[in-house]
This record gives structure tokens, sequence and C-alpha cells, in this order.
């Protein structure tokens, strides 16, 4: 088994662009009481779409293909896994404000 990455600069800094897209987003959205949690959401939303992309063979065929980034297969597994990290860091956050009180 060979580990082969076929994503250009390109496709790396959509990828990149992307994840701090949706990290900001999920920022905005209701009332957040931690500054760096849009940091830990784009960086697992970058991951997540870099993995769905990536290493999951079957979707590498998906088109569009953007300088090697399957972009459907990175939209769909970087919101998937950055929305959940961000649901989740918001229950931390709201179970610390609760004990911290």
């Amino acid at each position: 088994m060979v580990f082969e990455f076929d994503m250009g600069i390109w496709g790396a800094l959509t990828l990149l662009i992307g994840g701090v897209v949706l990290g900001v987003i999920v920022q905005l959205i209701g009332e957040n009481r931690f500054g760096y949690e849009w940091i830990v959401t784009a960086v697992a939303a970058i991951i997540g779409g870099g993995v769905a992309s990536e290493f999951i063979v079957d979707w590498q065929t998906f088109d569009p293909v953007f300088d090697g980034l399957a972009l459907i297969p990175a939209l769909i597994g970087g919101l998937v896994v950055g929305i959940v990290v961000g649901a989740v860091m918001r229950l931390i956050e709201l179970n610390y404000t609760r004990t911290a009180t």
C-alpha cells in the first residue's frame, strides 16, 4: 500500500481557506465564551476535508477536481467533521461555564 498525495498547492490552499471560512462561520453562530474555538473547528474541517479527498480512494474520482483536490468529498468531509467538532466545543464550553459559576 502506497500513500500518495495528488493535491497541489492550489488544492491545499483551497482546503485551507474552506476550513478557515467554516471555522469563522461557526464562531459567529450563537454565543461563545472562548476566542480560540474557531481555530479548533477550522483545523478539524481541514483534516476532515483532506482525509475525505485524499484517503478515501473511491471518492477521488468524483468531479469536479481542482488541482488534485476532489471538491465534493472535501466539502462533505470538512462540513461533517467541522460541524461535529464545533458542536463538541460548544458543549465543552457550556459545561465549563456552568461549573465555573
